[in-house]
């Protein structure tokens, strides 16, 4: 079966674009049809590399599958202790840390994992390992402790409306993709939860409130003001730190801006906008700060620097 490789948005494309625009074409374009068998050894790679993973968003995946696991397991009746929780979450930190040591990686399998470190040969010292073990714990710690998984688990289970879905809409044509970490209803207002296990970047975070609202607003049929949006910081102290704000109209209405101008700046790259085909000469390089960690290197640059 052949794969069209269509047009689409997400924040995530849209901070690789703004990054820098080799990467985005390797990371959208370039690996398109890696994962044949007859295709040829450039675009494997490109697609082998694209599957690489950080740490930071490593953990802070780790970290969101486990309070997934809870709140399905609360979903379906069952309650989870917290010690049971983190043996979980040690397990599966350790199982990708021994697979991405171990080398087999071909990037082909959805459940396989290699960490960008172990494919360019920077070590991960033990102290550095304990550290985000550390922080993973105290990150799912402060969310089983918090007040909004109490919040969670006193609401009816026939007010939750959204429970880490792939999620999209069509925004003037675009495909438009999303994933709320979770959604409720409460009274006449839908609240939006966002877990975070980084630091705080409310600017940057905003933005991508704001995306989750305008979905909303829109499949709903529901008026900005009955919208809320919270954001969860699980790694700021020994508690959460819950950042909150209420949407409003203008606020959909600039996001709905920012999508027509950073949709726009990505087809003007296009070599041809209606079969979505783009040429990588056209992509530009932006080498510099973000190159010594950028997945593509190996393929970027004609000499890899550390």
């Amino acid at each position: 079966m052949v794969f069209r490789n269509e047009f689409s948005w997400s924040k995530s494309r849209d901070v690789i674009f703004n990054e820098c625009r080799r990467k985005y074409w390797f990371n959208h374009y370039g690996f398109w049809n890696g994962w044949i068998g007859s295709e040829d050894d450039r675009v494997k790679r490109i697609y082998y590399l694209k599957k690489l993973a950080s740490k930071e968003v490593w953990l802070g995946s780790k970290v969101h599958e486990v309070i997934e696991f809870l709140l399905r397991k609360f979903l379906a009746g069952e309650e989870v202790s917290l010690s049971h929780a983190l043996r979980i979450l040690q397990k599966r930190m350790e199982s990708d840390f021994v697979m991405s040591s171990l080398g087999g990686y071909s990037g082909f399998s959805s459940k396989a994992h290699r960490f960008f470190e172990d494919e360019y040969g920077i070590a991960i010292a033990d102290a550095e390992k304990k550290g985000l073990f550390d922080k993973a714990e105290k990150c799912l710690k402060n969310f089983y402790n918090s007040d909004i998984f109490m919040e969670i688990r006193r609401a009816p289970i026939a007010d939750w409306i959204s429970l880490e879905e792939f999620l999209s809409f069509n925004f003037e044509g675009v495909r438009v993709y999303l994933s709320i970490d979770f959604a409720m209803r409460t009274g006449d207002k839908i609240v939006l939860y966002d877990w975070k296990t980084g630091g705080e970047r409310k600017a940057d975070y905003k933005l991508q409130l704001s995306l989750y609202a305008l979905y909303v607003s829109e499949k709903f049929g529901i008026p900005a003001e009955k919208i809320m949006a919270k954001m969860i910081y699980l790694a700021l102290g020994e508690s959460e730190k819950v950042d909150s704000f209420e949407v409003d109209s203008e606020l959909l209405e600039e996001m709905r801006v920012y999508l027509r101008d950073s949709i726009l700046r990505m087809k003007k790259l296009l070599k041809d906008i209606s079969d979505n085909e783009a040429v990588e000469d056209d992509f530009e390089k932006c080498e510099g700060y973000w190159c010594s960690r950028c997945n593509f290197k190996k393929v970027c640059l004609s000499e890899v620097k550390s």
